[in-house]
């Protein structure tokens, strides 16, 4: 059996248009053709917001099945009908996992419509429209996860800029059954108190009934004064030498952000609250933890935040709440000693460039994990995830064969 902690749904041209109320007219996020472009690319208003999808997988007549163009990579499909349909159909994504022996699949959003940021330089794009939007998306991702009963996980995006339509968002889509919630782990950057602050209560306390795990995913974090992305650009991050820089300190910036959290006396507050650090890979995580031990013991934080108890060091706080993911990374036997193998989750990542596909999944659970036994195999392929998101085994869809010797 295989979970994969973190897929992504590319939004099809219909996620906002079919679901939005009509009163906002052509205000409504859609996909245009910009002549100048030869491309197409998504909108609100007049203001290009992001590139057609942040696939690598293309579709073509003589070739059906999803596939990168090597030579072209890391440029992404500029057409919709390049788009390989497994990047935002369930029945087409559901074929790609069964040929991979994945049996279920965690959700995340792709185009970054999920932040103030984005709005403040659109005319009319008011709170109410922007709330519409996030809403539109959590009804999107819920329904695209029923059509295949079983085999995805749904998670919600929280509005967090506006703290009471942000509770009625989350009590909402907690009743609609969302398994979880995807969250930017620095809103200091954004105008907003960090997580630290109480303002957050009445969110915690909506999350921490749900059951459902907080997502830190990679981008999420990122100081936006330090990362520009150009939409217009055919390549991933609109620049080769850039992209890698921008890829890789997305990483260590969630690593930051779970730095952050572990100090934040969050979870002392909400001991049975689950966090899930996503994209960012795990090796920082025995060098993170030492470091924060350390000077949590030299520097005595408590006495200034007493939310936090002297007598429990960042590493176990760690160790009770926080997930993290796995992918590409070849894990050492050393590597593998000191990280916490009750909080590692497997990723592929799909659709994007830094995706598995193909042999690279099974490499990435047998040959890189060879170090680990049988039993903590399976833990990173699939328990850990069912205990973060809350799955029980009778819900994970079932394919056929078996997904791989673990």
């Amino acid at each position: 059996m295989i979970i994969d902690a973190d897929s992504h749904v590319c939004e099809p041209p219909d996620t906002w248009t079919s679901r939005m109320p009509s009163k906002w007219g052509e205000l409504i996020p859609r996909i245009r053709y910009i002549d100048d472009l030869e491309m197409d690319v998504w909108c609100i208003g007049d203001e290009i917001v992001n590139s057609l999808a942040f696939t690598v997988f293309y579709q073509e007549a003589d070739n059906p099945l999803p596939h990168r163009r090597e030579d072209d990579f890391p440029e992404v499909p500029q057409r919709v009908e390049e788009v390989h349909p497994s990047s935002w159909d369930p029945t087409e994504r559901v074929k790609v996992m069964n040929e991979a022996g994945i049996n279920m699949a965690a959700l995340y959003p792709n185009l970054g419509l999920t932040n103030p940021d984005r709005y403040r330089t659109i005319p009319g794009a008011t709170l109410d429209f922007q709330f519409d939007v996030i809403a539109a998306f959590n009804d999107f991702v819920l329904s695209w996860a029923e059509r295949e009963p079983g085999r995805f996980i749904p998670l919600a995006v929280v509005p967090y800029w506006d703290i009471d339509r942000c509770v009625k968002e989350l009590e909402r889509c907690a009743a609609l059954g969302h398994k979880g919630w995807v969250l930017s782990g620095t809103p200091e950057y954004h105008g907003e108190p960090p997580l630290s602050d109480r303002h957050w209560d009445p969110m915690w306390d909506v999350i921490n009934a749900s059951g459902g795990p907080v997502a830190f995913h990679a981008g999420t974090t990122m100081n936006p004064a330090e990362y520009r992305v150009d939409p217009t650009q055919r390549t991933v991050g609109g620049d080769r030498v850039r992209a890698v820089v921008d890829v890789v300190k997305s990483f260590l910036d969630n690593a930051n952000a779970c730095s952050k959290l572990l100090m934040s006396g969050v979870l002392p507050r909400y001991p049975d609250m689950k966090f899930a650090i996503v994209e960012s890979g795990a090796s920082w995580v025995p060098f993170l933890l030492e470091s924060l031990d350390v000077h949590f013991l030299r520097y005595r934080p408590w006495e200034n935040r007493p939310e936090l108890k002297a007598d429990e060091l960042p590493s176990e706080a760690f160790r009770r709440q926080v997930f993290v993911n796995t992918w590409y990374e070849n894990l050492r036997p050393d590597d593998l000693a000191l990280l916490p193998i009750d909080n590692i989750m497997f990723e592929t990542d799909y659709p994007h460039p830094t995706c598995l596909f193909g042999e690279e999944i099974q490499d990435s659970l047998t040959t890189k994990l060879s170090a680990l036994n049988e039993e903590d195999r399976k833990k990173v392929a699939y328990r850990n995830a069912m205990r973060c998101f809350n799955i029980a085994e009778h819900e994970v869809g079932r394919i056929p064969g078996a997904a791989l010797p673990i």
